[in-house]
């Protein structure tokens, strides 16, 4: 009972601490969406106002720097303001300095190299990009202090839809990332999708990979462990070595795609930004929460051992009680012994009749399923043959008929004769026997039950088997499959062209793969893909069917660890393609 009250205070105190470091995360990540809002909000209008052919000439704006100078003085979070003409080139520029002035900067910059220019120079109408969170250049020299911020960039059009250029706004990420860094109970780190760090508790490893001459440390170079397991695994939450790692992701795209701008209008944001939100807690700090805890356990865990000491030492003082206490201690041992055992034994039994009954109740309904659907085909092409024979005029016609009736019959018997040896597998087997199939015979007996429609004419068949030519796998599933998809290719055929079903094998990835390929009808994938191997779902109006061949194809594969993809076009065809796992 102590081990199990210290395990659960263990585990309690650290969902507490796991829960609360992910509600901390996930408001951080609220705070950033909240902040980069009103930016977007900004862009947006930047890029309705009125700008005209004139504001994009250095000699002629001079009338902007009363209005936009003015709103930056109330947006302390623009750090430039910046009018690049189509070439690349500045022609308005307003610089905020350390004291918050706001200044015209006369010397225009050459800006055509830079990647935002280069990204957003074909940006269209309402959209916007945001570069992502780096450091400040000018005259491609990083600034001094270093100043981290994020430009937002918009296309300017004229009234006409004319394009004039872009509107370059740099917002400081200094109030952003000292709100992020407050009130840290445990290390905080911000990453972007490189594993670089933006905020670190070490201070030398923040943009370290934009500084010349620094230690260009990154947290996969730091933690590659920790690294990799975040960036694959859908969880929250990590342990390692005793640490314990909390994190969330910021998806730019997501969570800013929906930032309403005017009239259920929305903005539309083009950035690769990913940010992930780490908190850190080594294993000391875990552990320091419960050490009362625990203490407190074992000490009552102590007084109880102590109790019982005592009690024991009295009772012992007797030669005779600890005898009988001995022996009657022994008996209850024994017979919880035989119990627990007899018990186990019952159990075993029980799980044995259980899992004998699950897959006797799957292989029956597997039977069901292949004598319901696969004697379909047969029987009605021997209808077919005896209306023909029925409508014959003469002997010789009839005669013509007597090859193709004697295949069916024989393809039928023999299909009747493979459900008896699969009956009796039922019957004295629990496991599907598998057999070593030469896959030419099996192609050609299944062929034989559509001989009548195979005339060659408007179906031809054409196999290539030089992939591989033998299997170990269930003969009575290979049968079926074989011949649900020949019945497909021949029921969803092309009636405007000659039809060709095209069947042959190959080795992928080290695995046997068995196509059937047509130039039928096709399906539209993007309508139906979801649905295609489902029970009772057929996608073609006016052809006959059930909808049970595919479900029983995939049922039959899946079973014995094989499975099947398919690719279609409307118009063009369908093919199948089965993987064999595992299989000789």
């Amino acid at each position: 009972m102590s081990v199990f009250a210290v395990l659960w205070i263990y585990q309690k105190e650290h969902n507490n601490l796991t829960s609360l470091q992910q509600k901390e995360l996930s408001n951080k990540k609220q705070l950033i969406v909240e902040l980069l809002k009103p930016m977007i909000a900004n862009l947006y209008y930047w890029e309705q106002y009125n700008f005209s052919k004139n504001d994009f000439s250095p000699d002629k704006n001079a009338h902007l720097d009363k209005d936009i100078g003015d709103f930056l003085i109330g947006m302390d979070s623009y750090s430039q303001f910046r009018l690049i003409n189509l070439d690349g080139k500045e022609v308005f520029r307003l610089n905020r300095k350390q004291n918050g002035q706001i200044v015209k900067s006369i010397e225009l910059q050459d800006k055509a190299d830079r990647d935002y220019y280069q990204v957003t120079k074909d940006l269209g109408k309402n959209q916007i990009y945001l570069s992502p969170l780096n450091l400040n250049q000018e005259n491609g020299i990083l600034e001094v202090p270093y100043i981290p911020m994020i430009r937002g960039v918009a296309p300017i059009l004229d009234t006409l839809g004319n394009k004039l250029g872009i509107v370059v706004i740099n917002f400081s990420a200094v109030k952003l990332l000292d709100l992020l860094k407050k009130d840290n109970q445990y290390p905080f780190m911000l990453l972007d999708h490189d594993g670089n760090y933006l905020v670190s508790k070490d201070g030398a490893k923040e943009f370290a990979h934009l500084i010349p001459d620094g230690r260009k440390i990154t947290f996969k170079e730091d933690r590659p462990q920790v690294w990799d397991s975040l960036n694959t695994e859908e969880s929250k939450t990590l342990f390692d070595n005793g640490d314990l790692w909390v994190k969330t992701g910021l998806d730019f795209p997501n969570e800013l795609s929906q930032t309403p701008l005017f009239q259920h209008k929305f903005a539309d944001i083009k950035t690769n930004n990913k940010w992930v939100l780490l908190k850190h807690i080594d294993s000391q700090l875990l552990n320091a929460g419960i050490k009362r805890e625990i203490f407190s356990v074992l000490l009552i865990n102590a007084l109880v051992i102590l109790a019982i000491f005592c009690m024991s030492f009295l009772e012992t003082k007797s030669e005779n009680s600890e005898r009988e206490y001995l022996k009657a201690l022994e008996l209850i041992n024994n017979e919880l012994e035989i119990k627990s055992s007899e018990l186990e034994n019952k159990n075993n039994a029980l799980a044995n009749i259980q899992n004998k009954l699950e897959v006797r109740n799957a292989q029956l309904l597997a039977y069901n399923n292949i004598v319901a659907h696969n004697l379909r085909a047969p029987t009605t092409s021997v209808s077919a043959l005896v209306s023909m024979l029925t409508e014959s005029k003469n002997f010789d016609e009839v005669k013509g008929y007597f090859p193709k009736l004697h295949k069916v019959t024989h393809a039928i018997n023999t299909l009747v004769d493979d459900l008896l040896v699969y009956v009796r597998i039922l019957n004295d087997d629990d496991q599907i026997r598998l057999e070593n199939i030469q896959l030419d015979p099996l192609i050609m007996a299944c062929l034989d039950l559509y001989v009548e429609t195979l005339d060659k004419e408007t179906i031809e068949v054409k196999t290539d088997l030089s992939g591989w030519k033998e299997i170990k796998f269930s003969k009575i599933y290979l049968q079926s499959i074989t011949q649900n998809l020949i019945s497909n290719a021949i029921k969803y055929r092309d009636p405007n062209k000659k039809s060709v079903i095209h069947i042959r094998t190959l080795l992928e990835n080290n695995k046997k793969v068995l196509v059937f390929e047509d130039n039928g009808i096709g399906v539209d994938l993007n309508r139906y893909g979801s649905d295609i191997f489902k029970l009772y779902k057929r996608f073609h109006r006016g052809l006959s069917g059930k909808g049970m061949g595919l479900f029983l194809v995939k049922t039959q594969l899946e079973s014995l660890n094989a499975s099947i993809e398919v690719n279609s076009e409307l118009g063009t065809g369908t093919t199948f393609k089965i993987i064999f796992d595992n299989y000789e």
